[in-house]
């Protein structure tokens, strides 16, 4: 078989002979420089910037389970960009709570994940509730859908009328994209 496609080429026996009518010049334009299609390029995310110090950065985190060793830890550690997160054990009702270091008046909380692409487009569905005994819970911000998308930082900033909060709660019942609640990072925002 190989000895004939050999001859073949060599002789240069071909059915197909070039002639003007099949043959198509393309000419590429004149470029000095490397150029980008900006149909493939996405613009940088800016995150909204919060006014106010993170309270939850000090505070202890706590939540009803998790699935394997995604922990309540990794929800207030400073870290989005790894594997640091809080899983849910997706029972339909994950709780996660940052108890303070002491009463703050809150008027903001951001609920992150990692920000990679590989994290895709996910809705979670919660709502917060503030203690200021730590025992005793108030809903402050009802149950809805949250988007979060890649594109845009994997976040959600949700702000609300500032209220006295010692521990702050996170209530998760349903995420399109696990089985349980995700959260690589709860920020809880004080004005004072």
């Amino acid at each position: 078989v190989f000895i004939g496609l050999a001859i073949a080429v060599k002789s240069g026996d071909s059915s197909t002979k070039m002639s003007d009518s099949n043959l198509t010049v393309v000419t590429a334009p004149d470029q000095e420089s490397a150029q980008e299609n900006e149909q493939f390029t996405v613009p940088e995310y800016v995150p909204e910037e919060i006014k106010g110090e993170n309270v939850a950065l000090t505070g202890k985190a706590s939540a009803n389970g998790y699935t394997d060793v995604y922990t309540p830890v990794y929800a207030n550690d400073g870290d989005r960009n790894t594997t640091s997160y809080w899983e849910g054990a997706g029972e339909g009702n994950d709780q996660l709570t940052i108890d303070l270091k002491e009463e703050c008046t809150i008027h903001t909380v951001r609920i992150g994940l990692n920000p990679a692409t590989i994290w895709g487009p996910r809705t979670q569905t919660f709502s917060i509730s503030v203690s200021e005994d730590g025992e005793n819970y108030k809903e402050i911000v009802a149950s809805a859908d949250y988007d979060f998308d890649p594109k845009e930082g994997n976040e959600v900033a949700i702000a609300f009328d500032p209220v006295k909060a010692k521990s702050v709660r996170l209530t998760i019942t349903k995420n399109t994209g696990a089985k349980g609640g995700q959260v690589a990072e709860f920020e809880i925002y004080s004005g004072e």
